[in-house]
């Protein structure tokens, strides 16, 4: 085999060029991203919990229910007062007067409620990224899978030059035994990554709900055409994107909500009513009213106020935290892009082309009587271990791509902002 075939097999391999068969199941990232946001099961449960807080939200502008008191007196008592003669029949009705209650009880729940819209754009971005790493690890499996095939039908050459030069008497038997097992390791490596990439697009499909049979499913893209990001002050110009960070933003606003309404709830409900007395001597009809003030100086809901305030407080701590957590991250994120890019480019420019040279120099030496078995297998198991190498520093490069792309809010564009931002 040349160095230019080899060369060849090598880009066949990583490219992933797909069958005449398996076009029609050629799945990019964005299509893939695009079903999982369209019918993604999770997501799809959000509607409930939007419904669920807007019904929160209604119920919260309710004013309590009037109450109806019917009371009878002077009766069934002792003299004058034995029978009925001297009954009085009230008929009241009453209302809670919340005073500014009811008001902050609403700002609670509209809060709530529009903190859905930022939790529901984290949610679409995680499934977002979820989704691109299942892809990516697809796309890395079926790389995998043609370079252990290929290292079958290397191992399958392999024998039948074994078998050669035993018929000719220039090896030992032991050679074409050595040559035989090679082979059967190399197809039982072949058969676990066709199981691990079939659980892998299994795993992409149930991203859109699909758990039927995928095994045609193809993930289509070029695995050594590297992602690239931008410089690391301009990503941390977008960090405040981030949804994670978002969250405090809603947040705050329903810790303040709330603590309006703790404060709020210091002050006591009035309790008005009004009714008629019908008195049974003379059978005279009267009117009646009153104004029930609660009487708050053992509780004034200071300690709820208290809690509230510490929440509040709280919220600033916890999102100076999540941002230095977050730009530590990056950091580290892009360090690891940088390096998986370093690795490719050694890999490429020197790496597995001095070792094929190798190998085929070594495979015309093993010809000539020159060398053994024992440097044949060497030989091809440095060029398969530097590809796939290659196959997994690439898969990485993804990887830290789409981890940057999440922390950044999805403004790189791999996530598919178009449709995270819905």
């Amino acid at each position: 085999m040349s160095i230019h075939a080899a060369r060849q097999i090598l880009l066949a391999a990583l490219l992933l060029p797909l069958s005449a068969n398996a076009v029609a199941n050629q799945l990019s990232l964005e299509t893939a991203v695009d079903r999982a946001l369209a019918s993604n099961p999770s997501l799809s449960s959000l509607q409930f919990d939007e419904r669920a807080l807007a019904a929160e939200s209604r119920q919260a502008g309710l004013i309590p229910n009037p109450e109806l008191t019917i009371s009878a007196e002077d009766a069934f008592g002792t003299g004058q007062r034995q029978a009925l003669d001297d009954l009085q029949t009230t008929l009241s009705l009453s209302q809670v007067l919340e005073r500014g209650l009811r008001v902050r009880r609403v700002a609670v729940a509209d809060a709530r409620y529009d903190a859905f819209g930022t939790e529901q754009r984290a949610e679409r971005l995680d499934v977002a990224a979820e989704t691109a790493r299942r892809f990516v690890e697809v796309l890395g499996l079926q790389a995998k899978l043609a370079l252990a095939n290929e290292a079958v039908s290397l191992a399958d050459a392999a024998e039948s030059a074994a078998n050669d030069r035993v018929r000719t008497a220039k090896a030992p038997d032991a050679e074409v035994l050595r040559a035989r097992a090679d082979l059967a390791r190399a197809r039982l490596v072949a058969e676990d990554a066709e199981h691990e990439l079939l659980t892998s697009r299994r795993r992409l499909a149930a991203q859109w709900g699909e758990t039927g049979m995928v095994d045609a499913l193809e993930a289509a893209g070029d695995l050594l055409a590297l992602p690239d990001t931008a410089p690391l002050d301009q990503l941390e110009q977008r960090v405040s994107e981030n949804p994670d960070l978002l969250r405090f933003n809603s947040l705050q606003d329903i810790r303040l909500a709330e603590l309006r309404l703790q404060q709020e709830r210091a002050k006591p409900s009035w309790t008005v009513s009004a009714g008629v007395r019908h008195f049974a001597r003379g059978d005279d009809v009267a009117g009646v009213a009153s104004l029930t003030i609660p009487l708050s100086f053992r509780d004034r809901n200071s300690g709820n106020i208290a809690a509230s305030e510490a929440r509040v407080s709280q919220v600033e701590t916890d999102r100076n935290a999540a941002n230095v957590q977050i730009r530590t991250q990056l950091f580290a994120w892009l360090q690891e892009l940088r390096h998986a890019h370093h690795v490719v480019e050694t890999l490429q420019a020197s790496v597995i082309p001095d070792s094929q040279r190798a190998l085929e120099a070594t495979r015309r030496a093993y010809q000539r009587g020159r060398y053994g078995y024992r440097e044949l297998q060497l030989a091809r198991s440095d060029v398969l271990a530097a590809r796939e190498q290659l196959i997994e520093a690439a898969t990485n490069a993804h990887r830290f791509a789409i981890e940057i792309d999440r922390l950044v809010g999805g403004s790189q564009g791999l996530l598919n902002p178009a449709q995270t931002a819905q």
